[in-house]
């Protein structure tokens, strides 16, 4: 299954916070037209224990939450939002929330300084972990963003990813940008120079795999303007720099399985970390 997720289940994590705010701007703002989900989840991790206490505010979170929804569908009126309380483990739940057919969007703090106070970010600890795809969004920096950057290394996550961002790009009428980038092999970096031809070799190969990635969008999407970029460098300088005026940076997320799922593959978790517009993380799909 692909992740067009053309009119399709959007779920906002929301707080009232600013991160939050800027998640369902965003959300908001797509073009899809599916439903919109304000979730809103009470941390029973870090909670009172006492029965009443746990009461009244569940039931005052309650009403902040509906009256929220309401604003929402009053100022979009096109648009089916719906308001979910939930309590327990934000990852967890949000977790549960996600799948092929399900965006899961999270606001983050624009990154300022060092980027260890965010590695372990609910965005990066849920996209290591969902079961679809997730959004993370930065604070506004009020700048204008065009164009739509994709990742792309040929495996079946990146080829998710090109479907996910070529779809957006198709829809909302911006350029697909899809970069892939590629570097001699490890035993060759800072010890000599690599042979010429063999460079030459290995950049075809790589160019290969970026235009047979393109081709079944292309083909999809005729109209669609695509631009294709072979960087030879590291991947995740490569994504950043030319994320940095994109409206949408996505990326397939390999990761890891089983009880290492929680942790995100190292070229998405260094762009996590260092987040500057708009991200979506494509898992790969199930075998």
């Amino acid at each position: 299954m692909t992740h067009t997720l053309t009119r399709s289940q959007t779920v906002v994590a929301w707080d009232g916070s600013e991160p939050a705010r800027a998640a369902l701007d965003w959300s908001l703002a797509r073009s899809n037209g599916g439903d919109l989900t304000l979730v809103r989840i009470l941390d029973r991790t870090v909670s009172s224990a006492d029965y009443f206490t746990l009461e009244s505010a569940t039931e005052r979170a309650r009403e902040v939450l509906k009256d929220d929804a309401d604003r929402v569908s009053a100022k979009y009126p096109t648009r089916t939002v719906h308001a979910d309380l939930r309590s327990g483990d934000p990852i967890t739940e949000l977790r549960a929330l996600s799948g092929t057919d399900t965006l899961v969007v999270v606001g983050t703090h624009r990154r300022r300084g060092s980027t260890l106070r965010y590695e372990w970010s609910m965005g990066a600890r849920l996209a290591g972990s969902a079961n679809g795809p997730i959004a993370i969004i930065p604070e506004s920096d009020n700048k204008h963003h065009s164009g739509i950057v994709v990742g792309v290394d040929g495996s079946t996550a990146s080829n998710a990813a090109v479907e996910f961002a070529a779809a957006e790009a198709d829809i909302s009428g911006q350029e697909l940008h899809a970069i892939h980038a590629w570097q001699e092999p490890l035993v060759w970096r800072d010890t000599t120079e690599p042979d010429a031809r063999f460079l030459q070799t290995l950049e075809t190969s790589h160019r290969r795999i970026l235009d047979e990635s393109l081709l079944a969008v292309s083909r999809r999407y005729p109209a669609l303007g695509i631009r294709a970029s072979l960087v030879r460098g590291a991947p995740q300088s490569a994504l950043l720099d030319a994320a940095r005026g994109a409206a949408l940076l996505v990326v397939g997320d390999h990761g890891l399985k089983g009880v290492s799922k929680v942790l995100l593959g190292s070229v998405s978790h260094s762009i996590v970390l260092n987040i500057q517009s708009p991200m979506v993380i494509i898992p790969a799909p199930p075998a």
